[in-house]
């Protein structure tokens, strides 16, 4: 993995993406080119507003309509609004990128988004979202009604396990810049790295021990 931007990262959305209209769903972020299921589409930097939730609750309904349109809170019971075009990412029941367990505030692609294809999130794997709206993502399962009050679903994010080599595969611009969220999250790659080297290693002695006493056995 290579943390080399191609250009300048003035935000932290991934460069290979754009914002046009849709056609039901006001703007949504759409994809330059094809990304690869472990491609990091966006992550939290310290010009995002990051509201505690007693602060937001505080807030006068009138800005609070507008904030809720595109914030989300994250496991620290903040309010993220954030600044840049990862604001325009919509709802679909049926998503192309998603979060990570073991760190919020991240998207993620998990699988294969196609150049020109909307990037979409469920935002059920939100730890809470605050609108109540009709989904019109038109997919065979979808949701219809998506409720503020609606639970988080853990399962909809994967672990960080399943997808760490996938994003060690790829270069990853964004990790580039060195923001609080990007110090955090490349530490706890780095060790989630080491754990899959420890057992790696373990397996192959495991197996290696195995075999050596079955040909001294023959």
């Amino acid at each position: 993995m290579t943390h080399k931007p191609t250009q300048a990262i003035l935000n932290m959305i991934h460069p290979d993406t754009y914002v046009r209209p849709t056609s039901k769903k006001g703007l949504g972020l759409f994809a330059k080119r094809k990304f690869r299921r472990g491609e990091i589409l966006w992550i939290a930097d310290d010009f995002d507003v990051k509201i505690p939730l007693l602060n937001y609750r505080q807030v006068a309904e009138n800005q609070r309509r507008i904030l809720d349109i595109y914030s989300y809170m994250d496991n620290f019971e903040r309010v993220i609004v954030p600044w840049d075009e990862g604001k325009y990412v919509n709802h679909s029941c049926a998503p192309n990128s998603t979060g990570i367990i073991e760190f919020d505030n991240l998207t993620i692609a998990f699988r294969e988004i196609q150049p020109f294809e909307e990037i979409v999130e469920d935002y059920h794997c939100y730890f809470a979202h605050f609108e109540t709206f009709i989904c019109r993502c038109g997919t065979p399962n979808c949701r219809g009604l998506v409720g503020c009050e609606d639970p988080y679903e853990p399962q909809l994010r994967l672990h960080l396990g399943e997808i760490v080599d996938d994003i060690f595969s790829y270069p990853q611009p964004l990790l580039s810049y060195k923001s609080v969220e990007n110090i955090e999250f490349l530490r706890l790659l780095e060790q989630f790295k080491d754990i899959k080297q420890l057992k790696s290693s373990y397996h192959e002695s495991q197996l290696n021990g195995h075999c050596a006493t079955t040909h001294q056995r023959l």
